[in-house]
């Protein structure tokens, strides 16, 4: 018996081993650097608070109210307002304090963390929808000048609740804000603005344009775009995005949006950039939905009757250590000639014609998230000719890809390297591609150059036949699998099993019989042995193509895992927890350690005050005035401050000889 045990002890160490053998030879990509950077709704306690609309406010004229704004300014704006034309946030003296612009109204939009929805109701009779509590920030500079754009060496401004669009007089619009400047008036880091947000925003085109170039240009460094809804950027015969980069040096943050463009939902690069060197990098893009309605689809039942130039949902053409994780990219498809192939995603390193010969898509990781409805997965250039840089260190990793369909997205060419194709592949180096969830039309892989350091583990795919006659691993001029590998991936073996551990459904075994002794591959025939939870019903609920207990696959991984995606790990990346605190916590200076929470902060009629001391509440204005003055009688006091007029106040509490404070903000 002990012999057994130490026996199958043993066994147990050798496989543990080999699992980390296989997972100590992946080179795997470096995350964003982002430490420290906090992307939380500034604490305005103590902050100045100005109004701006059209009577009876501290100014009618918007870009005087933001000329006159210091650091530690809250600028609050009508929601009934309209401010016309094209304001600049200015340059100001370096402080740690930002400049706030808000709505009137935020109390009738959602909570910090959640996205903003332009027609959802919020139950006011006034401002009954989400976009009619909001400000408006109209250009009307038929020139094409942004709504808003920041001058060089601006920092530390906070847009939230506001809509930004374009007026509809205007044909051609060449970006809707502009954080940071493309042209060679940027040309050194010292002048390139940073800390600036677009936070619950709606940013919008409109139809009757022919140029609606981009929502928002991130030419800045250390930039957020936070629970936004940007859509209708599109042109005729240009490219459009909802987000481009190209003179900005990162980090940013691009959570939880909507994103609607044309040619590219994202783009990072372009157009070389006006600071020698540059490359964006450090870029978190979670959590948002990337699509492009078939109102724009040419022939579909929705379309609209004008034809915008359609590309892809998300691109680089430079950019480094890139994190693009719990997403949903939605709805592309294939307009030739003259736009592209219909491919999700695209890695294509591109130095300008020279211009930028710095340009790099390197460390790249792209995980838990949800690719559908397009003509084909993700292409990887890995490099622009002979004199650019290669691309390396990237990881597609618990991916659900389903709907990849060259006949209802394709270019239609059966024939072509793009007819439902899973990955089109140039040569990037330490590719690595493990334990995703593929159900496509054509290959797996399309390679078109040899490369190194390729890695095919852990994976679920279709392998049928497709209608130009491809299949499974597959590269032009040599037969899928054996021939393929050998050809496009030559430093794969059946020793160091970098091909391992797949799922081929409706594979054809025999092309893979170099990787059949120490390798171990699946081959199913059908959807119906493989043992999802319900593969039919998948499409409405993405959580059904989870293997079932009975699979033959479950548990069956190099790792121990299920083969595929790991759909609880890919749904709660789609859905996370919130972690910004909506208490503002401060101390008094002579306050030895005690609290006063308050919240939220601005407030609009009810102030929660949580204090672990007995006593009394006084609310003050600046002048020390007292407003209300309230018992204390239990831990956490909610005050009505309905009669209040809106304004900066102070919250004291006083217990005998002790006393303590800290101010905020009425709407």
């Amino acid at each position: 018996m002990n012999q057994g045990l130490s026996k199958n002890s043993f066994l147990l160490c050798i496989t543990l081993l080999l699992k980390l053998t296989i997972y100590a030879q992946i080179n795997l990509p470096e995350l964003p650097r982002i430490q420290g950077i906090e992307t939380c709704f500034p604490d305005t306690v103590g902050y100045r608070r100005i109004t701006v609309g059209p009577s009876g406010k501290d100014y009618n004229d918007l870009q005087r109210a933001l000329d006159a704004a210091q650091p530690g300014t809250v600028l609050i704006l009508d929601a009934s307002a309209e401010f016309r034309g094209s304001f600049v946030l200015r340059a100001k003296p370096q402080d740690p304090r930002w400049i706030i612009l808000i709505s009137s109204q935020m109390n009738l939009l959602p909570a910090e963390e959640e996205r903003v929805q332009p027609t959802a109701p919020t139950g006011h009779s006034m401002f009954p929808t989400q976009k009619s509590a909001m400000p408006r920030i109209i250009s009307t500079n038929t020139g094409g000048t942004p709504a808003l754009r920041t001058e060089i060496r601006a920092q530390r401004y906070w847009l939230s609740g506001l809509e930004i669009t374009i007026d509809t007089t205007v044909k051609q619009n060449f970006g809707a804000v502009n954080f940071g400047e493309s042209s060679s008036m940027q040309n050194s880091l010292d002048k390139v603005p940073e800390w600036l947000c677009l936070d619950r925003c709606y940013l919008h085109g409109h139809t009757k344009g022919d140029i609606l170039k981009y929502g928002l240009r991130l030419d800045c460094k250390i930039g957020m775009v936070l629970g936004c809804h940007i859509s209708d950027f599109h042109s005729v015969g240009f490219d459009a995005q909802a987000i481009s980069g190209i003179n900005g040096p990162g980090p940013f943050f691009i959570i939880n949006n909507y994103l609607e463009g044309a040619g590219e939902n994202i783009l990072f690069g372009g157009g070389a950039p006006s600071i020698s060197g540059l490359v964006p990098s450090d870029i978190v893009i979670q959590n948002n939905h990337f699509s492009k309605p078939y109102s724009w689809r040419v022939g579909h039942p929705d379309y609209e009757g004008k034809h915008w130039t359609i590309k892809n949902l998300f691109e680089l053409k430079t950019g480094k250590r890139v994190h693009l994780s719990g997403n949903i990219l939605d709805q592309c498809w294939a307009d030739l000639p003259i736009g592209q192939s219909g491919y999700a995603i695209l890695l294509t390193v591109r130095t300008e014609n020279g211009a930028a010969p710095q340009a790099d898509v390197s460390d790249i990781t792209i995980e838990n998230n949800i690719i559908r409805n397009t003509g084909a997965g993700i292409s990887i250039s890995g490099s622009d000719g002979n004199n650019s840089l290669r691309s390396k260190r990237i990881l597609i990793e618990n991916n659900l890809m389903y709907g990849i369909s060259g006949p209802l997205h394709g270019d239609g060419n059966v024939a072509g390297p793009n007819d439902g194709t899973a990955f089109h592949l140039g040569e990037p180096q330490d590719l690595t591609i493990r334990h995703n969830t593929i159900l496509h039309t054509g290959p797996i892989t399309w390679a078109y150059k040899t490369m190194t350091g390729f890695r095919f583990m852990d994976n679920l795919c279709h392998s049928y036949i497709s209608a130009g006659g491809y299949q499974g691993i597959y590269g032009p001029g040599v037969q899928q699998g054996n021939n393929t590998i050998s050809r496009y991936f030559p430093d794969i073996t059946d020793a160091n099993l970098r091909f391992h551990k797949n799922v081929l459904i409706g594979g054809n075994a025999s092309r893979y019989t170099n990787f059949a002794m120490n390798s171990k591959n699946y081959f199913p025939a059908t959807v119906n042995e493989v043992g999802f939870l319900n593969y039919i019903d998948g499409p409405n609920n993405p959580a059904l193509f989870a293997l079932s207990g009975q699979s033959p696959y479950k548990g069956n991984a190099s790792d121990g895992k299920d083969i595929g995606a790991d759909m609880d790990r890919l749904l709660k990346n789609l859905n996370p927890v919130k972690k910004c605190n909506p208490v503002s916590i401060t101390k008094d200076p002579q306050d030895n350690g005690r609290k006063i929470k308050l919240w939220p902060s601005p407030c609009t009629e009810m102030l929660s005050i949580e204090t672990e001391n007995k006593g009394m509440i006084f609310i003050t204005d600046l002048l020390g005035r007292p407003r209300i003055i309230y018992l204390i009688r239990e831990k956490i006091t909610q005050l009505d401050l309905s009669n209040l007029e809106s304004g900066s106040y102070f919250c004291h509490v006083r217990n005998g000889e002790n006393h303590f404070s800290t101010s905020f903000i009425k709407l």
